[in-house]
């Protein structure tokens, strides 16, 4: 079958007398089956399914005495775009079918222990392809975990679709051996914010909240990693990522993006002096304190100047 052809499902033969016609002006049953090296039944069988499909025409009026049949081909470009259109609402009708044999195969693949919320990837291969369906279904939020080995300037045409669709990825990163190639490539990807966070426990991503891979190993080329679907199970990961994401350290090159004026009165709050000695100490009013104050609040995602304190503490800023 030719590539132009390819994929209409014609059955076999159909085409060389679809094609033969077209390079003629009529033909007859016997001349094809001459040509095609089939028999005049065979022949007769494959115009039968072509004319059901308007892809021939009896050409009876134009034949040669005798009263043989006399085919022709109609128009190809009305005859095929039926055709396609006819291939088309098959694919969709068994696209519309791929959501239940999606769960049958979950379904058949339960872990009994765990309520079906479990399925273990078993090679990097598995793994690749069950990420790559994650992302491919995302609608609005990718969360993400990653730690060395980075993998950097690497062709990532999933995660690039994903962001042109307008799905949001915020990213997790360890920065021990964090490249800086990494962090200048996710600087530039609109859509996507990423913090620091040190020991992360493992690779992983949830899509929408709802669907999530983590790594069992920390290879560069993960062997072992579990599918984890709505449970308690998943609602503890996106906390933990919710918790980590709140504690973790914008990816700016200064700490939670914070100027030097700001880390000025952060290390003044730290050490418990109220907004007039801070005005005091670094001879600037009581107002731009409290703005700084507020700027180191949200940086910290802190509720209160205490909490900032403590934060600012536990995280080495100061």
């Amino acid at each position: 079958m030719s590539p132009a052809l390819f994929g209409l499902g014609m059955p076999e033969g159909a085409e060389a007398i679809y094609l033969s016609l077209l390079e003629r002006h009529t033909a007859a049953t016997a001349d094809l089956a001459a040509e095609t090296g089939r028999t005049a039944e065979e022949v007769s069988d494959l115009l039968a399914w072509l004319r059901a499909r308007g892809l021939v025409l009896r050409a009876n009026g134009l034949a040669v005495s005798g009263g043989a049949d006399v085919w022709a081909a109609a128009d190809p470009a009305h005859a095929l775009h039926e055709l396609v259109r006819r291939r088309e609402d098959e694919l969709h009708r068994i696209r519309g079918v791929l959501p239940d044999l999606r769960e049958r195969f979950h379904r058949s693949r339960q872990d009994d222990e765990a309520g079906g919320a479990l399925e273990s990837l078993d090679s990097w291969e598995d793994i690749g392809n069950r990420y790559h369906q994650l992302l491919a279904e995302a609608r609005q939020e990718v969360l993400m975990w990653d730690h060395a080995p980075y993998i950097v300037g690497a062709n990532a045409p999933k995660e690039h679709s994903a962001l042109d669709r307008g799905v949001r990825f915020h990213v997790l990163c360890d920065p021990r051996d964090l490249p800086a190639e990494l962090a200048e490539e996710f600087a530039v990807l609109r859509g996507l914010r990423a913090r620091l966070h040190p020991d992360l426990p493992f690779r992983g991503a949830i899509a929408d909240r709802r669907l999530c891979v983590i790594t069992m190993d920390r290879e560069s080329q993960n062997a072992r990693a579990l599918l984890v679907r709505p449970s308690p199970l998943l609602d503890g990961l996106i906390m933990l990522f919710d918790t980590c994401w709140s504690r973790a350290v914008p990816m700016t090159g200064r700490p939670g993006g914070l100027d030097e004026p700001e880390r000025e009165v952060l290390t003044l709050l730290a050490a418990g002096l109220k907004d007039e000695a801070i005005a005091r100490q670094l001879d600037i009013t009581t107002r731009t304190v409290r703005r700084r104050v507020q700027a180191v609040l949200v940086a910290l995602n802190a509720k209160s100047r205490f909490h900032a304190g403590v934060e600012a503490i536990r995280r080495g800023w100061v």
